[in-house]
């Protein structure tokens, strides 16, 4: 049995996870397929371009015929079918995993006409800001009536899937993992330091964090808040920064490797991040930043945003605050950094619970054992795999 795992790109710096189920679901029996390549994906794996390029071009006449021929309007052209068809055939793909929901609407008339099941993990953007336009929701309706199962970050996420036209017996419950052997979880830890990780999105509101922790700073003068990543709203940050006069307690560390981030993680005493739904919509899915900082040892200070609090235990690996609710996440900082005993026991509990529920190679076997005895035996719709969180 071979699973052929699709994403969009496969060298986009966030899509590790996608990455990651290529090489844990079915080691030595995966191949890769990107949509448009920016580069050639560096994969120990057999692996199909279907354009060389980082997005599709947009064409007025393509986008309307692709449209009327494919129902989803960026679908691959008969020749790409053809292409892509014949690298399936010739590896004996016998399930397609398509990564995002727009990578399932551009491959479900391939998969339907070889004759492979499809399988569909919606990220968030994808169905949160994506499902709202009507073209698409078209085109997810399409695909819910194709593809074998689709899988979600949370529980929570699964209602999002719900509301943008996939049927509730065809989801099931698979967050993405982390590798936990990659992460350290040690009693060294500066008492001081605060850290924030992921891209300066309007979703994420880093802008918020950094009001927040200045609520916490006014009782613990000496914290410091380290920013990792960079984004559209780094402008943001910067004025916030300057307006309550932190220059010398925040620091922009900008984007970092994925090993620079650990280490920086090891150290860190407390993680913050002020997630919201954004203007347009857009949510996190699953918040994996969160389960990488349990994972070493570091309470996590966040929103009870979208599928949050099944990822966070709140009181026991981190505290949960409405989302814009500045001075409640402030006390919640100023709480854990004014007690280090406290800080402590929940970033203990927070590696314990990365452990429980979401190690990658765990999951990546439940993302093998659903795909492959759908495969083998049929879709099972009394079977669920939903993942209890929190528990």
């Amino acid at each position: 049995m071979t699973l052929a795992v699709a994403t969009h790109d496969p060298r986009s710096v966030a899509e590790t996870y996608v990455r990651q189920h290529m090489r844990l679901i079915m080691p030595g029996n995966t191949v890769g397929i990107g949509l448009a390549c920016s580069d050639e994906p560096a994969n120990d794996l057999p692996f199909f371009c279907v354009r060389r390029s980082k997005r599709f071009p947009v064409r007025k006449l393509n986008t309307l015929s692709s449209f009327l021929r494919t129902g989803y309007s960026a679908g691959l052209s008969l020749g790409e079918e053809h292409r892509l068809a014949k690298f399936l055939r010739a590896h004996k793909v016998t399930a397609l995993l398509a990564e995002f929901g727009t990578t399932g609407c551009a491959l479900r008339l391939v998969a339907k006409r070889e004759g492979i099941p499809i399988f569909v993990n919606f990220h968030g953007l994808d169905a949160t800001v994506l499902g709202q336009r009507r073209t698409i929701r078209y085109a997810y309706r399409l695909l819910a009536q194709d593809a074998q199962r689709f899988f979600c970050g949370s529980r929570h996420f699964a209602d999002v899937l719900v509301g943008i036209g996939i049927p509730h017996a065809k989801i099931d419950v698979v967050p993405c993992g982390i590798e936990l052997d990659q992460f350290t979880a040690t009693s060294t830890k500066n008492e001081n330091q605060v850290i924030a990780i992921g891209r300066l999105t309007r979703k994420k509101r880093p802008d918020l964090a950094i009001r927040a922790f200045a609520v916490a700073r006014q009782c613990k003068p000496d914290l410091k808040l380290d920013i990792i990543g960079d984004g559209p709203e780094r402008g943001t940050c910067e004025r916030t920064i300057n307006q309550l006069g932190l220059k010398q307690s925040v620091t922009l560390v900008g984007a970092q490797s994925h090993a620079e981030v650990k280490k920086r993680l090891r150290k860190a005493n407390i993680f913050v991040q002020h997630s919201v739904t954004a203007e347009n919509g857009d949510q996190e899915s699953q918040g994996i930043s969160l389960v990488e900082a349990m994972a070493s040892g570091v309470p996590v200070v966040t929103t009870d945003h979208n599928g949050f609090s099944e990822t966070v235990s709140h009181g026991k690996t981190g505290l949960l605050s409405p989302e814009m609710d500045v001075e409640a996440m402030g006390q919640n900082l100023q709480r854990l950094a004014s007690d280090p005993a406290l800080a402590r026991e929940m970033g203990t509990n927070g590696r314990r619970h990365a452990e429980t529920y979401y190690d990658a190679h765990r999951l990546a076997r439940r993302l093998r054992d659903v795909i492959f005895s759908d495969v083998l035996s049929g879709t099972n719709e009394d079977r669920r795999i939903g993942l209890e969180a929190g528990a």
